[in-house]
């Protein structure tokens, strides 16, 4: 029974699958059936609506093999990857191994390599994230071509029928490249991600290590100085300065290598600077005067190349955004030697060996400052050189007068001395009670700060240096009375000052290891979202707002001063120029005003209430201002007066000195400055004499007795005056009799001079001749009778 069932149940399983696939075969059949019924032969109308799809075709699958061959290159990102899974497995093999011995300035210098290494991987991650982006668009499209009915249809044109069967066999292939590369970027992309996530939790747990440091450095870390031994350290002071310069070596190499674009750029600043100050040496020692010239310049006298290279390892630390400790102490050696060679000449004899001993007490804080372990003869090193800087310090204090040849002592000395001997203290306070941590970054601060100080100083001298070569080898350049050094020395002199307490700041913040709270801080402040009613800003949008009106009136004060008024003034001639300069200064302030809402974020909704809250404050308060800046802007275009006039308005009188927006300067004749509102030269009544042109009617009376030949007085005159070249023969000179008075006649001269300037001495002397003239043919010159 059991072998009848079996056969059955075969039977019945062989007859469902033959009723199976004859349902199949059936239902292909009726399908392709359909697809013939689709797929009709194309009448001659269709014919060019094809031909036009095929071109179209065509031209999408070579343009998309031309990007699959090029557009998507990616041999950078593969050559580089394996480098920065290098890194990032040395750094986690490093943390792991030596984490807890590492002291900040390390853990420091691994958290910016990690951000560079991360901002690496981001970008790479963006710029494949955007070629899959593409290629996924690309084969979307590509997969819609493929499904085209129309790449199907049957034509009779065996060359057309070519055409279609290439079309989709090359469509085909270019689908199959599309995928391979996508599967290519993915697993690229996948690379990258594990690598970013690795980096960026190594990074995390050093800064969580770092903050747990500086929680427990100011607990006692190690046994107080007197009470260690060398028993209890596990290396050598020289095996760990070994090991530490082989360390910072790395760093460098490593740092170094993905900042060449700005290392590129300090170099063609450096070439531009030193180019341009070698040029104004060479000018100046042409001069005739180039010794009294060069006695006024110290740094750049001493070596021009030298101060370029001074100044190139002073400023390049500040064209990277965080750069290492190793860095920055690598920029300081080479900045200090190059102050080696220049500052020796300009210091006493005493001050040269306590300059010696201070760039050797820099070198080994330096060296301390990237050390990983610690060490018995560091301590005591440490201790050693703490005590000696503060004996120089002191030195300092005592004989600071007495230091300097040619140069002059800067008033912060006092300041900056009194500071260091302070952080030394806190050094030596520390490392006498066993916080190591704390004894180096105070002491490493201490020297940084009074080396840096030294450095600002000499660098601010050889700016002002450059600038008075720039003022000398180009007297005679407008440019020149610009940058004139007499009257800039004390406003640059200040702004170097600030410049240099922000970096001096910025410096000691660093090296107490507080940067980045410092930059967090600011940028926290700075970007946090506030707001007041309905409006909300950040104070970053209000600082940009500022910053850009100022740069706005720096940009017009310096057009201003560069096309000065004073030698149109001094020469006495009619200047147009400071017109244009007013309304370029408006159109600057204009511009600004602009660009500063737009970079400030500010909506036009809101400018708009500002503007009206600005007209109400016209209407009740600004009215008197606004009229002056409207009449000045006025004033601009009808030019009624112009620099170098000649005017009169009112009881006041002079040269027009300046044309400003709101008001103008008026210099007298007695030397004073007039300021007067520009709505007074508008809304009263002006006289300007040299509106045409500078010449000038002036006249004086004479008197003569009855007896006198009127006649014969007024030729002798006449032929007098036309003797006086200072005259102007147009319009001539004209002799009238005035009046007949009790006593005398009245005759009364008018005459003309080419410049008002001289009107005066003109008349002075005309009146001379004539009373010499007169007086030498017999006529004498009465005003009562006689006796």
């Amino acid at each position: 029974m059991s072998s009848v069932g079996l056969h059955k149940k075969s039977f019945f399983i062989l007859l469902f699958a033959t009723v199976l696939f004859s349902v199949q075969l059936l239902s292909a059949q009726t399908k392709d059936s359909t697809t013939v019924k689709k797929i009709k032969l194309l009448d001659e109308s269709q014919i060019p609506l094809l031909v036009t799809k095929i071109e179209t075709y065509n031209f999408k699958i070579d343009r998309d093999k031309f990007l699959l061959q090029r557009g998507y290159d990616v041999r950078r990102i593969e050559n580089a990857l394996p480098d920065i899974t290098k890194k990032v497995k040395g750094f986690k093999t490093r943390f792991e191994k030596n984490g807890a011995n590492m002291n900040l300035r390390s853990l420091n210098s691994a958290v910016i390599m990690l951000a560079e290494v991360s901002d690496n991987l981001l970008s790479y991650k963006t710029v494949l994230t955007e070629y899959v982006t593409q290629l996924n668009k690309s084969n979307s499209d590509l997969k819609k071509m493929l499904d085209d009915a129309g790449l199907k249809a049957q034509v009779a044109d065996s060359t057309l029928k070519t055409q279609l069967s290439e079309v989709l066999n090359d469509g085909k292939k270019l689908n199959i490249s599309q995928k391979q590369v996508l599967t290519k970027l993915n697993l690229l992309s996948s690379r990258i991600s594990v690598n970013l996530l690795q980096t960026k939790n190594l990074s995390s747990d050093m800064v969580y290590l770092s903050i747990s440091k500086r929680i427990n450095m100011w607990s006692q870390e190690e046994a107080p100085l007197f009470s260690s031994k060398q028993s209890q350290y596990d290396s050598s002071f020289f095996e760990t300065v070994i090991k530490a310069l082989e360390r910072s070596g790395r760093i460098l190499i490593i740092f170094l290598g993905g900042k060449i674009s700005i290392v590129v750029l300090g170099l063609f600043i450096f070439g531009l600077l030193t180019a341009w100050m070698i040029s104004n040496m060479r000018r100046v020692k042409k001069l005739e005067d180039k010794d009294s010239i060069l006695n006024q310049v110290n740094f750049l006298k001493r070596s021009v190349l030298i101060s370029s290279i001074f100044a190139f390892f002073t400023y390049i630390p500040f064209l990277f955004a965080n750069p290492t400790m190793s860095l920055l102490h690598t920029f300081e050696l080479l900045r200090l030697a190059a102050l080696c060679f220049l500052i020796p000449p300009f210091l006493t004899r005493e001050a040269k060996l306590m300059w010696y001993s201070l760039i050797i007490m820099w070198c080994f804080y330096a060296l301390d400052d990237i050390l990983l372990d610690s060490s018995y003869g560091e301590r005591w090193t440490l201790f050693i050189a703490g005590i000696l800087l503060i004996v120089i310090c002191l030195g300092v204090l005592r004989n600071k007068t007495k230091l300097f040849i040619q140069l002059e002592s800067s008033s912060a000395t006092k300041a900056l001395i009194i500071f260091t001997i302070i952080q030394v203290a806190l050094s030596l306070l520390f490392n006498l009670t066993g916080r190591l941590s704390l004894a180096k970054i105070f002491g490493v601060s201490a020297i940084q700060c009074l080396m840096l100080g030294i450095s600002l100083k000499v660098f601010c001298t050889m700016v002002l240096e450059a600038i008075y070569l720039q003022t000398e080898a180009y007297q005679s350049s407008r440019f020149s009375d610009f940058i004139n050094y007499k009257e800039l020395q004390f406003r640059l002199q200040r702004y170097l000052w600030v410049i240099a307490a922000l970096v001096f700041f910025v410096s000691f913040v660093r090296n107490i290891t507080l940067y980045d709270l410092l930059t967090s801080s600011t940028s926290n402040f700075f970007n946090e979202t506030r707001s007041i009613g309905s409006y909300k800003f950040t104070f970053a949008s209000i600082a940009i707002f500022i910053c850009i009106l100022w740069l706005s009136s720096v940009i017009s004060s310096f057009i201003s001063f560069f096309f000065g008024h004073e030698k149109a003034v001094s020469g006495g001639k009619r200047s147009g120029l400071n017109s244009m300069m007013l309304l370029i200064r408006l159109a600057i302030w204009t511009i600004g005003f602009f660009i500063a809402v737009a970079a400030a974020g500010i909506p036009i909704d809101k400018l708009s209430i500002m503007l009206g809250a600005l007209g109400v404050g016209i209407g009740f308060g600004l009215q008197n201002i606004v009229n002056n800046l409207v009449s000045g802007v006025i004033i601009a275009f009808e030019r009624p007066i112009q620099i170098g006039d000649q005017i009169e308005i009112g009881t006041k009188s002079g040269v027009v000195k300046e044309i400003g927006v709101r008001s103008s300067k008026i210099h007298s004749a007695e030397g004073s400055d007039i300021i007067v509102p520009n709505g007074d030269l508008l809304s009263q009544h002006l006289i300007n004499w040299t509106m045409q042109d500078r010449s000038k009617r002036i006249e004086f009376n004479i008197s003569v007795p009855y007896e006198t030949d009127i006649e014969v007085a007024r030729k002798i005159i006449g032929d007098k005056l036309a003797k006086n070249e200072r005259v102007l023969s147009l319009p001539k000179p004209v002799i009238i009799i005035q009046d007949f008075g009790e006593y005398a006649i009245s005759i009364r001269t008018l005459l003309w001079v080419a410049d008002l300037s001289v009107a005066g001495e003109v008349r002075t002397e005309a009146m001379n001749d004539v009373k010499t003239v007169l007086t030498e043919a017999g006529i004498k010159l009465q005003v009562r009778p006689l006796g």
